[in-house]
């Protein structure tokens, strides 16, 4: 009887523990899940960090071949990647306009926008009903249109900045505003006036927000841009965090991760994280050289067609850097594109037979040259089965990663998936391997 009352003891013991370590592990993931949700906006900079710390773990090897000790080898990455991003930065507050050129810019897109956009539909005061394009889409692109041109309108005050830069340029030691930006500006209120009426006869009452000039409602903003300046700087200051952490960490994730798991899957575990770090050291490695590639090419084939270098190089990094999400660098760069051949007045191509009347077919080329190259050559060559997934598959997790994550889960999306897939298909084959299924 009292072995009977052990044994029942024991089963007794074990359905416990069992349940304690069921309850355990749902508490411990619910607490992750709902930490990890809280707390995404750090996603992005931590997992640069991350991968700017993968990437750089073959240099500290060569560093450390060289002569180097890994505290002197990891002081002169960061070194390195800090004068690498002053010089970024600085190349960027170069391109970037100051106020009175970027109004120049809002005035003239919106202006040239307008004018392609009837001279294509057959828009005008001849024919108010436009051409026959206009009839089978116009309901479709107008939306898209006021969005456009809402963006690029001029608020009030920004308005009388326009008109001070252009009456008062040499008392505010600014080149003055050229005459022809002027009339686009003087087209663009005047369109304004018309639209503002216009919205007048069809609202009636409701017109409240619509303004005698821009046509467009007041917009407040009661955030502090102070505020937002230290959030954003206190957020990414973990990146760098991440990255001298890691770097220095000398193996203690690993060990620790692997003293945490039982001692009969010691080996499957092991196994686990060599295949992850070999596909995704692949794929991060031969990324960021596709990216460089493709920025590259860009650059130097909008440069070819005509388009300032300024602006070829500014469009082809911000193409290549955006080539890691599948699909986004090819449309930002055709985008970008576009727009300056819409928006362009001086061109000077190295092409003889480019001029204006053929410079956007002449840019969708560009893009669609370096497409074609980053498809048959950079990603077979650089990449090469790095990324061993179904075209929907990839469609479906970057559109999946942005609906739930942003812009973070459109960048990671695909090496998530491929670290998942990794994860099962080498836990699948090791417990095969040991007969536990």
């Amino acid at each position: 009887m009292s072995r009977y009352l052990s044994n029942e003891e024991n089963r007794q013991r074990q359905r416990c523990s069992r349940n304690l370590y069921a309850a355990t592990t749902l508490a411990a993931l619910a607490t992750a899940a709902y930490l990890f949700w809280a707390l995404r906006g750090l996603i992005l900079p931590v997992t640069i960090g991350m991968v700017i710390a993968y990437i750089c773990l073959p240099l500290i090897g060569y560093l450390r071949d060289h002569g180097f000790s890994r505290f002197w080898a990891i002081i002169t990455l960061f070194a390195t990647f800090c004068l690498l991003l002053f010089a970024s930065l600085n190349l960027a507050g170069n391109i970037i306009p100051d106020k009175k050129i970027e109004l120049e810019l809002q005035v003239r897109s919106r202006y040239k926008l307008d004018q392609k956009f009837s001279a294509l539909m057959g828009l005008g005061p001849a024919s108010r009903d436009g051409n026959w394009l206009y009839r089978m889409l116009g309901q479709e692109l107008e939306p898209l249109r006021e969005d456009i041109d809402s963006i690029l309108a001029l608020s009030p005050d920004e308005q009388q900045l326009f008109a001070r830069f252009y009456r008062e340029a040499g008392a505010m030691h600014v080149a003055p505003v050229e005459e022809k930006y002027w009339q686009y500006f003087q087209a663009n209120l005047k369109r304004d006036r018309h639209q503002a009426k216009l919205a007048q006869k069809k609202a009636k009452a409701s017109a409240s927000g619509v303004t005698a000039l821009t046509g467009q409602p007041e917009r407040e903003d009661h955030t502090s841009l102070l505020f937002l300046i230290f959030n954003a700087v206190s957020l990414w200051l973990v990146t760098p965090l991440v990255f001298l952490t890691l770097l220095f960490d000398d193996g203690q994730v690993k060990r620790g991760l692997i003293r945490s798991v039982p001692n009969r899957y010691f080996e499957m575990t092991l196994t686990i994280i060599d295949s992850i770090n070999e596909a995704l050291g692949r794929y991060l490695r031969g990324t960021a050289i596709e990216c460089f590639l493709v920025g590259t090419s860009l650059t130097l084939c909008l440069f070819l067609v005509g388009v300032d270098m300024r602006w070829a190089s500014a469009i082809g990094t911000i193409a290549g850097l955006a080539n890691a999400i599948p699909f986004l660098g090819p449309l930002i760069g055709l985008t970008t594109g576009v727009l300056y051949a819409i928006m362009t007045e001086k061109l000077s191509p190295l092409l003889p037979f480019i001029n204006e009347q053929n410079l956007l077919p002449a840019i969708v080329a560009a893009v669609a040259l370096v497409q074609l190259a980053d498809n048959a050559i950079f990603q077979p060559y650089v990449l090469g089965g790095a990324v061993d997934l179904h075209p929907l598959t990839v469609v479906l997790g970057v559109i999946g990663g942005a609906m739930i994550f942003g812009f973070a889960g459109m960048l990671f999306a695909i090496p998530s998936i491929m670290v998942l897939k990794v994860i099962f298909a080498t836990l699948f084959r090791q417990l095969k391997a040991y007969y536990v299924i």
